[in-house]
């Protein structure tokens, strides 16, 4: 089967790639980004929250950041625009940041032979040093599902193996948080004065997931138990904002020489509204997660 891909015009994001796979349509933004910003399949609905995020001035949206090593203490947001090359799986897209690093952020999006979504995010050292990065990602999905990391794999009985991190302002008493004995979920709650809440994992299964109402996802992904992570070594986070659930997954932090680049790749599988579970069913969950 294979993909085919156009320019359209879209109001709320202006100039994007139309992505069309089977019975799946993925949309990224040029304008801007780049940021998968909709993703339809068969009888699944738009899952990913899309709405105009007053912090940058753009649409939410999944999207890729670069988490520079303290020495430079840098994050870069995705607000330029985007060039694209069709390729035979998919499609690239490519952004060139020039200060303070000269860095070229891509990202591919393709399709597996089973139909499922892989987006590939890589950043290109264009300088003449080397650059100590890791490559960071955020999906954010609309609010009347929750999202899910599981608590990781036992391998020593007597180490810990389990990390758990929560951000500043986080209540571990917070009602929209759900720690299991397999999982860890958050979702939106009733309250929509309540602060954001974030808390991230040693994701060592390399397993998140949303599981909604219309429809659900799930991201795989290599979690490197040797390598060293951002924030405390978590590879993973669930975060709940009063208009949405999301989920963000991070690289290890990569030494990037001249002319190379560190990559980060995520396989995504959309589930119809028939698969479902509540955010502290853990038997519901593994049931769902056993399908990816």
């Amino acid at each position: 089967m294979s993909i085919s891909v156009k320019e359209v015009a879209v109001p709320e994001y202006g100039s994007c790639a139309e992505l069309v796979y089977g019975d799946t349509e993925v949309l990224v933004t040029l304008e801007f980004g780049p940021r998968i910003v909709s993703i339809v399949k068969g009888g699944i609905s738009n899952l990913i929250y899309n709405e105009p995020d007053t912090a940058l001035g753009r649409s939410h949206g999944h999207k890729m950041r670069i988490t520079l090593d303290k020495s430079t203490n840098g994050i870069y947001c995705d607000n330029s625009p985007v060039r694209y090359t069709p390729m035979t799986e998919g499609v690239r897209f490519m952004q060139t940041i020039t200060e303070p690093a000269q860095l070229e952020v891509i990202m591919d999006v393709s399709f597996s032979e089973k139909g499922e979504l892989v987006v590939g995010h890589s950043v290109f050292n264009k300088s003449k040093e080397a650059v100590k990065l890791s490559i960071y990602t955020e999906t954010p999905f609309v609010p009347d599902g929750f999202t899910f990391i599981p608590q990781g794999t036992v391998v020593d009985p007597e180490r810990p193996s389990r990390i758990l991190t929560l951000w500043d302002n986080c209540k571990w008493s917070d009602e929209r948080l759900f720690i299991g004995d397999k999982f860890v979920t958050v979702h939106c709650g009733d309250n929509t004065d309540s602060p954001r809440l974030k808390i991230g994992v040693n994701d060592t299964d390399g397993i998140v997931g949303y599981i909604g109402k219309n429809g659900s996802v799930i991201k795989s992904y290599t979690h490197n138990v040797n390598a060293l992570y951002p924030f405390y070594n978590c590879s993973s986070f669930v975060i709940a904002a009063p208009e949405y659930v999301s989920i963000q997954m991070t690289s290890p932090f990569y030494l990037v020489e001249p002319d190379e680049a560190a990559r980060h790749i995520e396989t995504w599988k959309l589930f119809s509204p028939d698969i479902s579970a509540a955010f502290d069913d853990e038997e519901a969950i593994s049931s769902i997660t056993a399908m990816s």
